[in-house]
């Protein structure tokens, strides 16, 4: 009987070694590099790269970018967010990202940002529906009820929006509350190469009536060894 208490004491404690130790992992990617902005990791208990830029604005609107390039893919991933009653939106419809090493520039345009409902200001017309030519309508259809369900809308880029203070329940009994605004992507094959050394130009965000010019927000590409705990 002692023995076989012994064993189930050490197979706990090999279970807590296990859940809670760590293993090395390969990072390759984009590091922003920004005065003043904050990396963050997107990994399960802040365990990943800091591939996330967080600045800052007034009137406690934040601004979060992320950014990637490959061979055959250039990604650009942005969210704004704003506490009650600020109201923001883009100055222009446009973006720049530029080659550091060769000085090369490639401009996107911005078809549409996505919001919530409770975030738009404008009309019911103006929201945008988007088609999926290259899935089947069954799929199509479920994606729009969804979005729907979410009540998550694409309306026009130079759109004004409103930021919302909204919250859920968590353990306890207790509240989690999150501001909430508008996010919008770039998602291109245009750029042949992959780059190691680039700074995006994004459209300056007007708050409150006021314009703040962003500036450039640089992102190098990097290779390390992180560290991720097991038990995520």
């Amino acid at each position: 009987m002692q023995l076989n208490r012994l064993v189930i004491i050490i197979k706990l404690l090999l279970l807590v070694i296990v859940l809670s130790s760590c293993a090395p992992v390969p990072r390759d990617f984009h590091k922003p590099i920004y005065e003043g902005g904050e990396l963050i990791s997107r990994g399960c208990g802040s365990s990943g790269p800091p591939e996330v830029v967080v600045i800052q604005l007034s009137n406690n609107v934040e601004l979060k970018v992320r950014a990637s390039s490959t061979n055959s893919n250039f990604y650009l991933s942005t969210s704004i967010t704003a506490p009650d009653n600020v109201v923001f939106q883009l100055s222009n419809d446009s973006l720049t990202i530029e080659d550091n090493s060769t000085n090369q520039k490639w401009n996107f345009e911005i078809e549409f940002v996505t919001t919530n409902k409770r975030n738009y200001l404008g009309l019911e017309d103006s929201i945008i529906e988007i088609t999926y030519p290259n899935l089947s309508q069954g799929l199509q259809d479920k994606i729009k009820k969804s979005r729907r369900e979410s009540d998550y809308i694409n309306v026009p880029t130079l759109s004004k929006l409103i930021g919302k203070t909204q919250s859920y329940d968590v353990a306890f009994g207790g509240r989690r509350y999150f501001n909430s605004g508008m996010s919008y992507h770039v998602n291109s094959s245009d750029i042949k190469i992959q780059l190691e050394d680039f700074s995006v130009y994004l459209p300056n965000i007007v708050v409150n009536g006021n314009e703040i010019d962003l500036g450039k927000i640089k992102f190098v590409h990097v290779k390390y060894i992180g560290v991720d705990p097991l038990n995520c």
